[in-house]
Order: structure tokens, then sequence, then C-alpha cells
């Protein structure tokens, strides 16, 4: 099971270099932080804050898609 926790807390790259499959689910939700020059800088829950989306049910979402 992830820790939703460690998640959060990491920076946007390490999460795509670590899941790059993610980047489908964060365009869905016009999220693209790929393409953002803060991504090496901020983790994903700064990044779900400002971005000011329902950022519990896109955290919900990338969870339960790495836990497959």
């Amino acid at each position: 099971m992830l820790n939703k926790k460690i998640i959060l807390e990491m920076n946007i790259q390490e999460i795509l270099k670590k899941y790059p499959s993610l980047i489908e689910i964060l365009k869905k939700h016009g999220m693209h932080c790929n393409e953002c020059f803060f991504s090496e800088k901020v983790n994903l829950r700064e990044a779900l804050e400002s971005s000011r989306l329902p950022s519990e049910e896109i955290i919900e979402e990338i969870i339960v898609y790495l836990e497959k």
C-alpha cells in the first residue's frame, strides 16, 4: 500500500521520473506539470493547492492508479 503522505511530499519531477504515466492523470485535470519550470521545486501537495483543483480527488485517483 502506498503512503499518501510520501506521494504528496515528492516533487513533481521525482514523481514523473518514477511514475511517468501519471502525467496523463495530471493533464486530465488540467495540470501540465511536466511543462512547468517550478516542477523541480514544488511537491505534489503544493502543486495541487496552488492549482485550486480538487486535490483530494486527484491524489486518490493517483493512489488507486499506482496500487494497480
